[in-house]
């Protein structure tokens, strides 16, 4: 009888501590959280383990003892043991989410693209250590790669058709053909042929090559022949080509040097083509240009300078000025401001009592709208033009690169099907550089349908009919054109 009162009696207390385990567990789940979230994560495991290890033994002796519990005791006994690794989980998570908050400054500190000027002078300093690498180089193997594009384009053109006399016509022919050969992963070049001019056949010519060290996107260097342009005429199909027109500075060839750097641009040598000039001793001209390339979520801002100098009595040229762009949507705005000078040192020098300085100040604003079927683009172009006392074609100002003093043009169109488009373009002229000559205006109106049935290629038909306004004595003129355009 004793024996079996002592028995009882034990079989009750170890029950009794077996169901006082989980509310002891659950007691010292605050002090065991505290301990979880000061240690660190790389401690956690360990002590997960240890305490499965220190509870199995009690575990084991509960169930010796009470080998006649229910299952229901059983089950309500097991509960809080899965619950304890919820709690140990959910104590591991703080140690966690440190982490990730380390993780952000880094994400924040990653360098945007052009989007400070200090960033020039640092990459200045990995550029001159890439090349003192380069210097410790040995002639590498080549790896090469070819690669070739081009643009062909064939125009032609009626006169006035309502003139008595015989349909006049005339052409536009264009095909250019580069080469890129890429030596190497630092090592490229570059090789292009240009046939253009207002005929059927022009001559094909070679149009320049350079060779490019590249040792990081934001650093290249590059020698042989260059070309630089500025604020060119987007918009406006009729002086969309920088080597003619520009409200900046229309294509300056050269044969030197340029070195690209996280956005600036600074290039140096002696003129070429059209851009060189010579007296009986030889090519004399000199082109120095420099420009920074800012980018930034749609907005395009670039300052630029060129100084061109003739080694002649006083005549030096200079260019300045900034291009600013902006994207929101489908609305975009483009503007141009540039300085042009020309003799900026004469002092009578040059012709006795006259002064030879010649400046133009040129404004363009380019504003265009999309939206779905819709889109217009608008042009407004302003000239101020101060020859000096400058006979005319003497100054650089009368080269071309400034079409007109003034003209405005808009064309609105709408999109008829995927390929086509059909637009209404409405301009102003005044066709010349004299802001007191009104014999020349005249004010255009007619229609222009784009078909573009692939990528790569377009074709533009137009026609248009030019009214003489103002002082102009001029007739009506009816034209019509077709224009064919396609890369490769």
């Amino acid at each position: 009888m004793k024996n079996r009162l002592m028995s009882h009696l034990l079989s009750g207390l170890a029950a009794a501590a077996f169901f006082a385990m989980p509310a002891l567990a659950q007691d010292a789940a605050p002090a065991t959280t505290d301990a979880a979230a000061s240690a660190p994560a790389t401690e956690q495991p360990a002590t997960e383990e240890a305490k499965p290890a220190a509870e199995q033994p009690k575990a084991e002796e509960s169930v010796a003892a009470e080998k006649t519990e229910t299952p229901v005791a059983e089950q309500a006994t097991a509960q809080p043991a899965q619950e304890q690794p919820a709690e140990q989980t959910a104590a591991a998570q703080p140690a966690e989410e440190p982490k990730a908050e380390e993780a952000k400054p880094e994400e924040a500190a990653a360098p945007a693209e052009n989007t400070n000027p200090g960033e020039v002078a640092n990459a200045a300093g990995n550029a001159l250590d890439m090349l003192k690498a380069s210097m410790n180089e040995g002639t590498s193997e080549a790896q090469m790669q070819v690669k070739y594009n081009g643009e062909v384009e064939f125009d032609a053109y009626t006169g006035n058709v309502w003139v008595e006399d015989d349909l006049n016509h005339s052409y536009a022919s264009t095909f250019d053909l580069n080469f890129e050969i890429q030596f190497n992963e630092k090592w490229s070049a570059f090789v292009g042929l240009e046939a253009d001019d207002e005929t059927t056949d022009p001559p094909a010519m070679y149009n320049g090559a350079y060779i490019q060290y590249q040792p990081a996107e934001f650093f290249a260097v590059k020698a042989g022949d260059l070309t630089f342009s500025e604020g060119a005429f987007v918009a406006y199909y009729d002086y969309d080509d920088p080597a003619d027109n520009a409200a900046g500075m229309k294509e300056h060839d050269i044969r030197g040097l340029e070195i690209d750097l996280a956005g600036f641009i600074l290039g140096i040598g002696f003129g070429r083509g059209d851009n060189d000039w010579a007296d009986n001793e030889g090519a004399k001209v000199y082109n120095v240009h420099a420009a920074y390339e800012f980018d930034y979520a749609g907005q395009h801002l670039r300052p630029y300078v060129d100084y061109k100098s003739f080694q002649e009595t006083q005549h030096n040229e200079l260019h300045a000025g900034i291009e600013a762009g902006l994207s929101l949507g489908g609305f975009g705005f483009r503007a141009v401001y540039g300085f042009h000078g020309d003799y900026l040192k004469d002092d009578g020098e040059v012709v006795k009592g006259q002064d030879w300085t010649s400046t133009a100040h040129t404004f363009l604003a380019e504003p265009s709208f999309e939206l779905g079927m819709f889109e217009i683009q608008t042009t407004a172009f302003y000239a101020l033009i101060d020859r000096g006392d400058a006979v005319e074609d003497a100054s650089d100002l009368d080269n071309g690169e400034i079409p007109e003093y003034f003209f405005a043009y808009a064309e609105p169109a709408l999109k008829l099907a995927e390929f086509i488009k059909l637009g209404i373009p409405v301009e102003y002229h005044t066709h010349t550089l004299d802001d007191d000559d009104e014999t020349a205006a005249t004010f255009d109106v007619g229609g222009r349908i784009y078909i573009t049935p692939v990528e790569n290629l377009e074709i533009t038909a137009f026609g248009m009919v030019d009214m003489p306004i103002q002082d102009n004595k001029d007739d009506d003129v009816l034209r019509f054109g077709v224009e064919t355009v396609f890369s490769f």
